[in-house]
This record gives C-alpha cells, structure tokens and sequence, in this order.
C-alpha cells in the first residue's frame, strides 16, 4: 500500500493536497471496515447466544462462529491499539 502521509520530526502528519481526495477516499474505508466489525461482533454475539440456548455448542457453526468472533476481536485490537476507536 503507498502511503498518503508522511509522519514529521514532532510526531504529527502531513499530506500532499493533491492526495487528499484519496486520503479521504482511504480513510472512510478504514471507517468502513471498523464499523462492519464492530457489527459483525453484535450480530456473531447474538447468534453464539442463540446456540448456546439450543445447545448446539458443539457444533461445527458454533466453531466456525467463535474463530471469526476471536478473529474480528483481534483486529479490532490491533486498530486500537494504533488509536482507530
């Protein structure tokens, strides 16, 4: 991936003008992909809830669902950890 900014000597960042369209374009899919997570996790959590109440736990679904619900939780700490909340 190029890189649209350029971090300075005082921690800040800067961007040339004739980028900032796709900077934009850049940024509100990283907003894109963080809020399909974050919903993602809600509607994983109520469909684990589910099957759990039916004692379908042992089901390949059930797995299937927690490796993507540890998967997701994962790269939404990654994001955070870099400051995206």
């Amino acid at each position: 991936m190029e890189r649209l900014t350029n971090k300075t000597e005082q921690n800040n960042y800067t961007i040339n003008v004739s980028q900032l369209n796709e900077a934009v374009e850049r940024l509100a899919l990283f907003e894109n992909i963080y809020e399909d997570l974050l919903k993602s996790q809600n509607e994983i959590h109520t469909e684990l809830e589910r099957l759990r109440k039916e004692d379908k736990t042992k089901t390949v679904k059930f797995k299937e669902l927690m490796v993507k619900k540890l998967t997701n939780n994962n790269m939404i700490i990654q994001f955070n950890m870099y400051g995206i909340k």
